[in-house]
């Protein structure tokens, strides 16, 4: 456990307690209001370095997307993975818990659903897809399909931990550090040229 991984974002996680009704929204966080990629970026790569291999039981691939468990943040209450591509079409979901999702590299597409009959019309009523640097939070029981780029990356912030989803398999020890080591190339890639180079040289 990581008593403070969050460092720097750690206002962020003041966003897990936002209730889905339009009165209940705490004041805005100051890191909302941009330019507060790059330090993200660094900070996962940070616990890509650090990430205990007992969290491979805890991480899980499905149709989709890949969940890998980072670290439990004490401090803050609050659990922090990042959410790869996987091979799959990922289909509509109900969240089971509140989540709020940093967009680190390449996209983000979600499409919310009222119920199962907008599903099975294929009539979502809301569709938005988040690029690099957007945030954006999601409540239980909220029907979603979330859909990431190729090239994404997102660092997805929780108080109890994701239930795998539908068709899930957990990760064993070495396809979870293959998975490290694909979001750690992801992620250094996005770094500023300077940084990008010492990071390989190292």
């Amino acid at each position: 456990m990581t008593s403070h991984a969050l460092a720097h974002l750690a206002p962020i996680a003041a966003l897990l307690n936002q209730g889905s009704a339009p009165a209940d929204v705490p004041d805005n966080p100051d890191i909302l209001q941009g330019g507060w990629r790059p330090s993200a970026v660094r900070q996962a790569l940070d616990l890509i370095t650090r990430a205990d291999p007992q969290f491979a039981g805890r991480s899980f691939t499905a149709a989709g997307h890949t969940h890998l468990l980072l670290a439990e943040d004490i401090e803050h209450d609050c659990l922090l993975y990042l959410r790869l591509y996987a091979e799959g079409s990922p289909g509509p979901e109900e969240a089971t818990e509140k989540t709020v999702t940093l967009t680190l590299t390449g996209t983000s597409h979600v499409e919310c659903y009222r119920h199962q009959g907008d599903v099975d019309d294929d009539h979502p009523w809301l569709v938005r897809t988040f690029a690099e640097e957007s945030i954006y939070a999601c409540h239980p029981g909220t029907l979603r399909t979330i859909e990431t780029s190729d090239d994404g990356c997102q660092l997805v912030l929780a108080r109890t931990a994701l239930a795998p989803t539908v068709g899930a398999a957990p990760l064993t020890a070495y396809s979870y550090r293959e998975a490290l080591d694909t979001a750690q190339r992801i992620l250094t890639a996005a770094l500023p040229g300077d940084e990008t180079a010492a990071e390989v040289t190292a």
